[in-house]
């Protein structure tokens, strides 16, 4: 039952979209998500940050204003927990692909993970880490 769960939750492909674009690109704001390749629509975004934040795979940080509609979204540890999902998504999407359709990024995090995924992997926990400490200072 808790496998089905889990699975459920991913049942669209914007979660793991999202996920990835804060994991691994550092995005945190609205206008960050809706800057992806994938062109996620307004309503489809508001509803998979909603169901990742009701589920608890995201925290939602506030600039400081309770009047500021401003808002940015982090991942939880338990949306942190995804990322070796991501990774081995992300890779298999990787090789799936001629190397001359992937972005300099894709191209690097190929080049990393086939390296070493475990030592990768601890990058971007750490690098990650580091991002959202900077933007629960600038959001106090």
């Amino acid at each position: 039952m808790s496998f089905l769960l889990s699975a459920n939750l991913f049942e669209d492909q914007w979660s793991f979209i999202i996920l990835r674009d804060m994991l691994l690109l550092k995005r945190a704001t609205i206008k960050e998500f809706k800057s992806s390749r994938e062109k996620i629509d307004d309503h489809s975004l508001s509803k998979t940050l909603k169901k990742l934040e009701i589920n608890e795979y995201i925290e939602v940080l506030h600039d400081g204003d309770p009047e500021s509609n401003y808002k940015k979204y982090i991942a939880s540890s338990k949306g942190l927990s995804v990322l070796p999902i991501l990774m081995e998504l992300y890779l298999f999407s990787c090789n799936s692909f001629d190397e001359a359709t992937l972005s300099p990024f894709e191209i690097n995090f190929k080049k990393e993970a086939t390296q070493n995924c475990a030592l990768l992997k601890d990058k971007i926990i750490k690098e990650y880490y580091t991002f959202i400490q900077g933007l629960k200072i600038k959001t106090v």
